[in-house]
């Protein structure tokens, strides 16, 4: 979701290569590369022909009960591959890798000085692992973490937030938390940010989301609100009543003060929302 978004900013104005593991590519960009990103001897080649400047490593395995039920492909996926591309990430590559909220845990300090991270599922380890290879072998890398929403462009694939507007323009009742908090960022707006961080010039770690937390539950009721939906379709529920196979955090916030001290302000949610439904407009 991401990769594809970011894909059709960046061609605008930019060369884009697009590395990805379908057969086919379903974004617009300048070559894409059909590959398993865990053969360095393919990636190792790619790197060589196209020379890139700027790596957004946005890949890997985002399901959290998925890298709980399969943890050696989430370790596959998370760290492997992220090791795999910052070794190949020369002082003329400058990498950036999408991590997440997750990493925080049970840690009460979601500040990107906190270095005691408490992550209480798979997901968020081996985003952590996949932070920690970055640095190694890509000191001058940039670290976001965030918690984004956005398109599929991919037929098979329905995000969250396109759960919530699709239920809702037809008429279901759907349940939200009420108890779950984050700080959630629409792709694109995600996009535009990435690009000041590197004309700035910014190495490390970087917290990347609404400054102003919200519920899923408020973030589906803007959402109704946003898109002139029935609003009274969506029920409070608790993400303690529900059984996940991972477990989860209820507090996913982000401190977002040192991007602002860096002159960024990222939109809040509501913001956020009304770009994505724009987006789906055209407008």
């Amino acid at each position: 979701m991401l990769g594809s978004s970011l894909c059709q900013i960046y061609q605008k104005t930019h060369e884009v290569y697009a590395l990805h593991r379908d057969f086919e590519c379903y974004s617009s960009c300048t070559a894409d590369f059909s590959l398993n990103l865990l053969d360095s001897t393919k990636l190792h080649k790619v790197f060589d022909q196209i020379e890139p400047n700027l790596i957004v490593h946005c890949a890997g395995l985002t399901s959290v009960d998925e890298c709980e039920k399969r943890p050696n492909l989430a370790y596959e996926n998370n760290v492997a591959i992220t090791e795999n591309i910052a070794r190949f990430c020369s002082k003329g590559t400058k990498l950036i890798f999408i991590s997440t909220d997750q990493v925080y845990g049970e840690s009460a300090d979601h500040s990107e000085t906190n270095f005691d991270l408490q992550p209480v599922n798979r997901y968020g380890e081996t985003k952590y692992l996949g932070e920690k290879k970055c640095v190694e072998h890509s000191p001058d890398c940039i670290i976001l973490r965030t918690n984004i929403f956005g398109w599929n462009v991919k037929p098979s694939k329905v995000s969250s937030a396109e759960w919530i507007y699709y239920s809702l323009k037809n008429g279901k009742e759907i349940t939200l938390f009420t108890d779950y908090v984050f700080s959630p960022i629409y792709t694109e707006c995600l996009g535009e940010i990435i690009l000041y961080l590197v004309n700035i010039r910014f190495s490390g770690i970087i917290n990347v989301g609404s400054p102003t937390p919200s519920s899923k539950y408020e973030f589906g009721y803007k959402l109704a609100e946003e898109s002139r939906f029935d609003h009274a379709l969506i029920n409070k529920g608790l993400i303690t009543d529900h059984n996940f196979v991972a477990p989860r955090i209820k507090s996913l916030t982000l401190n977002t003060q040192k991007l602002a001290h860096l002159g960024i302000i990222a939109p809040d949610y509501g913001k956020s929302i009304k770009k994505f439904r724009q987006s789906k407009l055209g407008l």
